[in-house]
């Protein structure tokens, strides 16, 4: 078809033209699905339901300002940074993947968010996508959890230098101060243009994102009001 020839060229495209390499993690999700369950109960007419999707696109869209090479892309000889974050969501339709993009999403509380995606979603499963809706992106998340994933090494949707991608949350035994528990454990997949962002870099961008999802109380004011969090060095 022509969206299965448009992809096959895009994906070997992104292969030909970056220096791929994919890092991997796992974060602990147990205080981050307790913070998303109290966070529905409190507000049960909020329509549509905040995803983990969506608390993902949003940690990441204000990280970014922390790691601007991970908003970035390699024009000829030159690093371009992008100003704004516009972070595209991997969704599967009939016959291929097409990635959508939240706007500004670094500006976006977690509630507009949701409704931003599932809007997206809805049209890209209709077929009523506009060019616009798929066009600006400079980073991507693609849940594979969602259809039962752990984790992949994704290929980067090109031009852009990051794509992350987040596997199901399992509960799993874990080891917490000697004692072995039962966590809701979820690995993640950070694949990246090694030619701009070295693999030291990289880890970081992981751990602080680990470190907000693991923390979930860090991220209570910016999830609300769309305020990103202060950046550190």
């Amino acid at each position: 078809t022509a969206m299965r020839r448009a992809i096959a060229q895009r994906m070997m495209q992104s292969l030909q033209s970056t220096a791929q390499m994919t890092g991997f993690g796992r974060i602990d999700m147990t205080d981050a699905v307790a913070w998303r369950t109290a966070l529905l109960a409190a507000h049960p007419e909020v329509e549509p339901r905040v995803t983990y999707t969506d608390i993902v696109v949003k940690a990441c869209a204000c990280l970014l300002r922390e790691f601007p090479e991970l908003n970035s892309f390699i024009d000829g000889d030159d690093v371009v940074t992008w100003t704004d974050v516009h972070v595209g969501i991997a969704v599967s339709v009939d016959g291929g993947l097409v990635v959508p993009v939240i706007r500004h999403a670094d500006r976006l509380a977690l509630a507009d968010i949701a409704a931003y995606r599932q809007a997206l979603i809805e049209r890209a499963r209709s077929g009523r996508l506009a060019p616009a809706d798929v066009e600006g992106g400079t980073f991507t998340v693609s849940n594979f959890g969602s259809y039962g994933g752990d984790f992949e090494t994704a290929i980067l949707n090109a031009p852009q230098s990051a794509l992350l991608g987040i596997g199901r949350i399992t509960e799993e035994p874990a080891v917490r101060d000697g004692q072995i528990v039962i966590r809701r454990l979820m690995m993640i997949s950070l694949t990246f243009d090694h030619r701009l962002i070295d693999g030291a870099r990289a880890g970081r961008f992981r751990a602080r994102l680990r470190e907000y999802l693991e923390h979930p109380a860090l991220m209570q004011g910016w999830l609300e009001s769309g305020d990103p969090p202060e950046a550190r060095p």
